[in-house]
């Protein structure tokens, strides 16, 4: 067994192991090897930050040959001159904070507790310029336990910024991992482009096409909706019969041993057209919707007509959208 008393993990450490990156999230010391001289054994979560799966693992630390610890805020040891403030230290401290994958610290270095008192982030790691009321809808959702929201914002005023914000602020802050972004199919390749410029976060594109490219290389039983943790896909592609069935029995064995729901986020874009009727039976994409909104802690509604002058409509959206409220 490696000797690794020295090499002790903790909570936010940056790390690599098995040819990977990532970021420790939860260390859990175990009663092998605190006895007879050896050093104590811990079991970690790791969080891979490489958009490879699998995302996470749970592994023995100092089992693991290779792994190197990598101290979050750590400066280095000058034994000669101490650094320039100007040029040398405060570029430094600069990279640190900006690079830092959980920024809100006291000067302590605990987390602060309450959500509203961290000052937000996307806005300064994204590609944009944001105006007041696009930050409107991020300070409202980090404001909920679970961020239920509909922005109805008129035509060209940036509900797809919006929903970057926050989806890049829960990405920022490790409140999700899995999101799914549904879209008309003509708008799929730009959202997939405007995530990736504004706020440089890679999605894949999950239709029969891709479908068919995975099977050719991992098997035919590879299901896209287990392979990728962030997906663009089209509400009618979604909407087929074997391709949701295909969706809920990819994590439908995980969710009967897990309390934890399989998906993080949802965004549905022009959300006005998986509305219930107003009279006789919903439609297809309604249907579908029902039954994927329960599958997300998050959920994102976007469109700039979300009443069409019907209140079953209206409200039976709101109802998909928060059961609760």
């Amino acid at each position: 067994m490696p000797d690794n008393s020295a090499n002790i993990p903790r909570n936010g450490m940056f790390a690599t192991v098995r040819n990977r990156h990532g970021v420790i999230t939860d260390v859990t010391p175990t009663p092998y090897g605190s006895h007879a001289g050896k050093p104590q054994l811990h079991f970690v979560r790791m969080e891979y930050t490489d958009n490879q799966q699998p995302a996470e693992e749970h592994l023995l630390w100092e089992m693991e040959p290779g792994g190197n610890l990598l101290e979050p805020r750590a400066l280095p040891n000058f034994h000669e001159q101490p650094m320039a403030p100007d040029t040398q230290y405060d570029p430094m401290l600069r990279m640190a904070r900006w690079s830092a994958t959980s920024p809100f610290l006291n000067p302590d270095g605990s987390t602060v507790a309450n959500p509203l008192q961290q000052p937000i982030a996307s806005p300064f790691h994204g590609a944009i310029q944001t105006e007041d009321y696009q930050r409107v809808p991020l300070l409202k959702a980090l404001a909920m336990p679970r961020v239920n929201l509909l922005i109805a914002d008129d035509v060209g005023l940036g509900k797809t910024v919006e929903a970057g914000l926050v989806l890049s602020e829960l990405l920022l802050r490790r409140r999700i991992r899995r999101v799914l972004i549904l879209t008309p199919a003509s708008l799929r390749l730009q959202w997939r482009d405007e995530m990736k410029e504004k706020f440089a976060l890679p999605f894949d594109l999950v239709d029969k096409q891709s479908t068919h490219k995975l099977r050719q290389q991992q098997g035919i039983d590879a299901n896209p909706w287990r392979v990728y943790s962030r997906i663009i896909a089209s509400y009618h592609y979604l909407r087929q019969v074997d391709v949701l069935e295909q969706f809920r029995s990819a994590f439908q064995q995980e969710s009967e041993q897990d309390a934890r729901l399989p998906w993080d986020l949802l965004i549905v874009d022009e959300c006005h057209n998986l509305m219930p009727t107003p009279i006789g039976s919903d439609s297809d994409l309604c249907a579908m919707l029902r039954q994927l909104a329960p599958c997300f802690e998050h959920r994102l509604f976007l469109s700039a007509t979300p009443h069409n002058g019907h209140t079953r409509s209206f409200t039976g959206l709101l109802e998909m959208l928060d059961p609760v409220r």
